[in-house]
């Protein structure tokens, strides 16, 4: 071997010495605690979340779930009635679910936290998958006060058993105005108590909310803009057109109860005689909203062989949807950790509603959690929805009542059409102050 070799070989084993000598030195020190850098431990959090109780049993899965993520966080479920959540306060929860207009009114008081920034430093919350309207209708004031977490959307249920017997085909996805004439006009049976459709509320003083849905299929329109209204239009000649065929469906075709057959026809207390009317397999057909079917927001389960179809269209096709969303307590002492569980409930498949993301309303775990009919249903309904804010809903609130006093004169032919709605025309004018 030559010198080359030699001090080749030499320089080898010297390298092996010291790095047998340094790992063992850094064993040492390590042992001792001398050297390592500390694991950095993340501090437990609880954080406590407000939902309704008709929700139970959705949410103890996706803690678990959420968990797998975030083992250092804990969360506290809380359920309360549905009509427990108006009088909430701030402090007895982190995170609430609550209806539309509730955020409107919690934000009006203070009680929760503007959510834009956390959705600005979020790479992974997708803010354009959300159905049009319904992350605008939880903003106000160039802010966003809540998340949207599912969508209840207007349709219309019918009777199977009542069609069956009529013999007439279920309604389609895009059946008309003439098509729920002669579905309602097959079906009914005065006599034996039986009508092709009902107005839903109470027989002493119903809303009649749901002829507002057909003033806007036919093009008419109780405010000049459902956005931004400056002026009642009640007496707009395609309201007073669709008022007029809305009434025949009691006065001519005998195809829906006025107050007193309905009372008669169904019974019970005078309160609930449509409910029972209508649960009890009485109504062919009524408009309600998607977590009413079954009666899965109801005191009672409906015993009826129910089905869903879109709402009928006539110039257009039109429904109106309410939001349901998450907000943060602005008395939180969690924020990035409130804010973690929504972003995380989220992306998750709502239980009683509807998806307000459009990736997971076309999905097909929709489609199998729904049944492809209330599936096809709401997806078609959500292309036809009418959002309306709250705080614009706030300012309708009159006129609505307005226009359900006009419309239960025109049903009781204690007015015409036209005079009734003249007459709402001017109530609703001095209520806007013109």
């Amino acid at each position: 071997m030559d010198w080359g070799d030699l001090l080749e070989a030499s320089q080898k084993t010297l390298s092996l010495i010291w790095l047998v000598v340094w790992l063992l030195f850094s064993a040492f020190i390590s042992g001792c605690g001398l050297m390592a850098a500390p694991t950095a431990e993340i501090d437990p959090v609880t954080i406590t979340f407000v939902y309704p109780a008709v929700d139970e049993g959705y949410y103890e899965p996706l803690v678990q779930q959420f968990n797998q993520s975030y083992p250092h966080l804990t969360v506290e479920l809380k359920r309360v009635p549905f009509d427990r959540l108006d009088d909430l306060a701030p402090d007895e929860a982190d995170i609430f679910l609550v209806y539309d207009y509730l955020v409107y009114q919690m934000k009006q008081e203070g009680d929760i936290l503007d959510l834009s920034p956390f959705i600005e430093q979020d790479d992974v919350f997708d803010q354009a998958d959300f159905y049009p309207g319904t992350v605008e209708m939880l903003s106000s004031e160039g802010k966003q006060w809540s998340i949207p977490a599912g969508v209840d959307v207007g349709v219309m249920y019918y009777n199977r058993d009542l069609f069956d017997q009529a013999g007439i085909p279920y309604p389609g996805l895009n059946w008309t105005w003439d098509d729920f004439l002669n579905s309602a006009v097959a079906v009914s049976n005065p006599e034996a108590g039986i009508y092709g459709y009902i107005t839903t509320g109470s027989t002493m003083d119903p809303s009649y909310f749901d002829a507002i849905f057909f003033v806007y299929q036919h093009g008419g329109k109780i405010v000049d803009d459902l956005q931004s209204p400056t002026r009642p239009t009640l007496n707009d000649p395609l309201t007073i057109e669709a008022l007029e065929w809305y009434t025949k469906l009691y006065t001519e075709y005998d195809a829906a109860p006025t107050p007193l057959e309905a009372r008669k026809a169904f019974r019970g207390n005078p309160q609930y005689a449509l409910y029972e009317g209508l649960r009890n397999g009485k109504a062919g057909m009524w408009i309600g909203v998607l977590s009413d079917r079954g009666g899965l927001t109801w005191p009672i389960e409906w015993f009826v062989n129910w089905g869903m179809a879109p709402l009928p269209r006539d110039a257009q096709a039109i429904t109106q949807v309410s939001v349901e969303g998450y907000v943060i307590s602005s008395q939180t002492e969690n924020i990035e950790a409130s804010w973690q569980w929504i972003s995380f409930l989220s992306g998750q498949m709502p239980g009683r509603l509807m998806p307000p993301r459009r990736s997971l309303a076309a999905s097909a775990a929709y489609e199998q959690q729904m049944g492809k009919e209330i599936a096809a249903v709401t997806r078609a309904s959500m292309e036809s929805a009418v959002v309306v804010s709250p705080e614009v809903g706030e300012e309708l609130n009159d006129i609505i009542d307005i226009f359900g006093q006009a419309v239960d004169d025109m049903v009781n032919e204690r007015f015409s059409p036209i005079d009734a709605l003249n007459w709402a025309q001017q109530e609703a004018e001095l209520k806007m102050g013109q």
